[in-house]
């Protein structure tokens, strides 16, 4: 494989975004990459397809789509004929972690879309201690810039299976630029620690989710070799992952269920 990477680049928090552009200039210092991304922030939208037509418009970089991070990856692959070595989703604004949010998160979803193709996929989030949890953030693009090198880095070895061969696609955690003075690279698996707390309010229900007051109090119960235990230690999280949802270990696929 030469060295130049053709690269498909994707997100969730739009086409506009810092963290796409600051991952798209580091990339394109060596690789040939195609930008398909969503028009507007489709954060929280897993792995979601839209049903019916989805409109595009031409970017400079690429595409503008106006649907969810999964349709950018199918429309880039199915439509657009573009045949990535790799699709990269991100740089995700704020953190990607714990197995609970593989579903959730747009960014991981694309990576995930493009793993169900048969493209390797890297997705990747930023996080950054100056956030404070329920005020407003606006990361500037030079926040993104560990996270960008953070992909660039692993990208060669992943694609040619000399780096975590059996893993699908990765997730990986990067600290905001200038919140650590080494970057040390932690092979992880997505924590299953999760907890919430639910309250009645005059309006409705409050839930509380616990799982990130724990992360931005950096008070955490996760074992080294998990993402959050990782990120609380200002490490750059990576998490190897397989794409198919297999059935459980000893169950018999094709039986018949005896009650």
């Amino acid at each position: 494989m030469s060295e130049s990477l053709s690269v498909l680049l994707t997100n969730d928090d739009g086409i506009d975004a810092p963290g796409l552009e600051a991952v798209y200039d580091r990339l394109s210092e060596t690789h040939d990459v195609t930008v398909v991304a969503p028009e507007e922030n489709q954060s929280g939208t897993g792995q979601t397809r839209s049903w019916g037509e989805v409109e595009y418009d031409e970017r400079h970089h690429g595409y503008a789509v106006k649907g969810t991070p999964a349709d950018c990856v199918a429309i880039g692959v199915a439509a657009l004929d573009i045949d990535p070595d790799v699709v990269v989703s991100g740089c995700n604004d704020g953190p990607n972690i714990g197995a609970h949010i593989l579903a959730r998160s747009g960014t991981i979803g694309a990576a995930m879309e493009a793993s169900f193709l048969n493209y390797p996929a890297i997705a990747v989030s930023m996080y950054d201690w100056e956030y404070t949890p329920g005020s407003r953030y606006d990361p500037q693009y030079e926040t993104f810039e560990t996270a960008a090198d953070a992909v660039h880095d692993l990208l060669p070895g992943f694609v040619e299976d000399e780096f975590l061969p059996t893993a699908d696609y990765l997730t990986v955690n990067a600290p905001a630029t200038g919140q650590t003075e080494n970057n040390v690279y932690r092979v992880t698996r997505p924590t299953q620690e999760y907890e919430l707390e639910a309250e009645f309010t005059e309006q409705g229900v409050n839930v509380n989710d616990k799982f990130w007051n724990e992360l931005f109090e950096r008070d955490v119960p996760d074992p080294e070799g998990t993402d959050r235990r990782a990120v609380v230690d200002d490490e750059i999280s990576v998490s190897p992952l397989t794409a198919p949802h297999d059935v459980a270990p000893g169950a018999t696929a094709g039986g018949l269920v005896e009650l």
